[in-house]
């Protein structure tokens, strides 16, 4: 039997995506415009794969079905009826990912749009359902997406595409219900091979997005373990992604010692490439934190190499940046 404090993990999960929810009754039963949109959907869709069987398959076929799909997709998925009502919206992907994948015996991957688009469709459609409360949905309909998914996996499967793998499994088990998975986040001891498993199963790109949701959502200590144990997986080759989201959440912490510990063990290097990724991005606020909490744990502990290197490196940057050179001059206005 799962236990209270794992349910609590999954509702707090899909809590963002609740919001987003409109009344039950209203989205089982979808209003006309939503019930047009969705036909035009299929009509555009279809016109597209009639205008592709026409061709002879190459490169330049393939280049222009994609282009329509993505705009035809953009706009459907886009419109006000789609995004407001999640019905709709998931009926538009399911819809997308059946058709791109009727249409795949005339595309050829000699044109590399067409496994990029198949890859961007799959990674838009797992975060729709990161924000779908299971529970929130009809069970007849997360019944007839799972067979849909399934039947467009095991169509491209006969060209050797395996990108559905990830959707067929999570609709089937359940978006957040996978048991080593809830372990991880209920910061509950799992063993390293069962960790390793989930890891290389669902790949860098869709536990970032799983590491991103849960920041958004506010569930900082299960961002934390899970963006640690990706940082420190040997499954993952490139980890930066996952120490910059470790990091963030725990200047989220502060002030905490054991955070500011933490913070202390990060190469003076990567601290500097984080506080530059993080300040492009917007998060100027979490930027001025990590900057001004590891600079003054240095300056405390007397690290005279580790301090002069950090005020060098920051040096050259504030030449460029606003931001860091007030970073800095507060710095040495607090310690000075």
């Amino acid at each position: 039997m799962r236990s209270a404090a794992a349910s609590h993990v999954i509702l707090a999960y899909a809590q963002r995506g609740r919001a987003q929810m409109a009344d039950a009754e209203a989205e089982a039963a979808p209003r006309p415009e939503m019930q047009r949109l969705v036909a035009a959907l299929r009509a555009r869709l279809w016109q597209l794969q009639t205008e592709l069987r026409e061709q002879e398959v190459s490169e330049a076929s393939s280049r222009a079905y994609c282009r329509g799909f993505c705009q035809t997709l953009l706009q459907y998925a886009g419109s006000r009826g789609a995004s407001e009502h999640i019905l709709p919206f998931l009926e538009v992907y399911r819809i997308s990912i059946q058709s791109f994948a009727n249409a795949r015996p005339y595309l050829t991957t000699e044109c590399e749009d067409v496994l990029l688009v198949l890859g961007r469709l799959v990674l838009s459609c797992f975060e729709l359902l990161l924000s779908i409360p299971e529970s929130d949905l009809p069970h007849e309909v997360w019944l007839g997406f799972h067979q849909s998914i399934q039947d467009s996996h095991d169509a491209l499967l006969e060209f050797g595409n395996n990108n559905l793998q990830i959707l067929v499994d999570i609709t089937r088990e359940g978006v957040w219900k996978n048991p080593v998975l809830l372990k991880i986040l209920s910061q509950q001891p799992v063993e390293t091979e069962e960790a390793n498993k989930l890891i290389t199963r669902e790949g860098p790109s869709f536990l970032q997005m799983r590491i991103k949701h849960l920041m958004k959502s506010n569930c900082i200590p299960q961002a934390t373990f899970l963006s640690k144990l990706c940082a420190d997986s040997p499954e993952i080759a490139n980890v930066s992604s996952f120490r910059q989201a470790y990091i963030t959440c725990v200047c989220s912490m502060l002030p905490n010692e054991d955070s500011i510990k933490e913070i202390a063990k990060v190469d003076c290097k990567e601290v500097l490439d984080i506080i530059c990724n993080l300040e492009s991005e917007g998060q100027e606020n979490t930027a001025f934190i990590l900057c001004t909490t590891y600079l003054t744990h240095q300056l405390q502990t007397a690290n005279v190499y580790c301090s002069w290197l950090s005020e060098d490196h920051f040096y050259i940057a504030i030449l460029e940046d606003p931001f860091q050179q007030r970073t800095l001059a507060l710095q040495r206005e607090g310690v000075g």
